[in-house]
């Protein structure tokens, strides 16, 4: 079972959705000094900045390739029940109920104990996704031909 792998990966992207929010921050801050006086109505509406980007983090590349870097580095993909990325919308639903699951303390607690129990979380089951462990095997040219004479499928 790849639950560890799981929360290797979303450490990983937490981590680095968090390393990379002082550049958004800053980008936001060459913005608001760009408005002039207007961004004074508009700076109480960017106190949500960090929880946007963290959840857009996790969405946008999920929905688009299925994965984000930090599954990209534990071979970790999401699909939705076709086999195919799941989409923007549906991963930014996934994405946030995940987010505020693991943000709280029972939340966090709750989704491990279900997934060890059931192998999947419930998030996934309400957004209809799953994710899947893919390793990668690169046989060599005996292997290969081994396979061959053997009857085997190559990997």
């Amino acid at each position: 079972m790849e639950i560890g792998l799981r929360v290797f990966a979303l450490i990983i992207d937490l981590g680095i959705a968090m390393g990379t929010f002082p550049l958004v921050a800053d980008g936001l801050g060459w913005i608001l000094g760009r408005l002039g006086g207007f961004a004074g109505v508009l700076a109480p509406a960017f106190t949500v900045l960090p929880y946007v980007w963290v959840i857009l983090y996790f969405a946008i590349p999920t929905g688009i390739w299925g994965k984000t870097l930090g599954k990209w580095i534990c071979r970790l993909s999401v699909a939705d029940h076709l086999g195919g990325p799941p989409g923007f919308w549906r991963a930014l639903g996934r994405e946030t109920l995940k987010l505020l699951m693991v943000g709280s303390t029972l939340g966090a607690l709750l989704t491990f104990v279900i997934l060890l129990y059931q192998g999947t979380t419930w998030y996934d089951s309400l957004c209809g996704t799953g994710v899947s462990f893919n390793p990668s095997v690169r046989l060599s040219e005996t292997q290969k031909n081994w396979r061959r004479t053997m009857g085997k499928p190559d990997s």
